[in-house]
């Protein structure tokens, strides 16, 4: 059961309310402007759902640059987590090769962050992966 929330030429989102569940599904590869567009109708959909447990399904953006990444977990989802006040968890879905190249880029795989973060980010190619461990994150608390 989903709600249908915003959709654009490039994003897709949608609200479970059962399990409080944010999706974010990018329809296309996408430039940096539309990047920061559509994370931040994420922003506004979390903060009307008081949603902190996000899934965003990046399979379909075959053009992906290194520098929106970095942006999304060092800048933007901070801020999110300090605006709600809560901790946040997201769930990335990407193709396997381009899973395989942020693993091998030392750089990257440094920022990601230690359990005790005030926000946690894991990378998956499966979406019952995923969803499994935003399940666990929910339980958690």
């Amino acid at each position: 059961m989903y709600q249908d929330l915003a959709s654009t030429a490039f994003l897709h989102v949608a609200y479970r309310p059962d399990s409080c569940l944010l999706i974010g599904r990018w329809l296309c590869s996408i430039n940096d402007e539309q990047l920061r567009e559509g994370y931040e109708t994420m922003r506004r959909a979390a903060e009307e759902h008081q949603c902190r447990h996000w899934l965003m399904d990046a399979r379909r953006r075959t053009d992906r640059r290194l520098n929106g990444p970095e942006w999304v977990v060092t800048t933007f989802l901070p801020q999110v987590q300090r605006e709600m006040g809560a901790p946040l968890y997201v769930a990335f879905l990407v193709l396997p090769n381009h899973l395989r190249e942020v693993e091998a880029d030392l750089h990257m795989a440094e920022k990601v962050p230690s359990p005790n973060a005030s926000f946690q980010y894991a990378r998956f190619i499966d979406e019952g992966a995923a969803n499994a461990w935003l399940d666990q994150k929910r339980r958690g608390e």
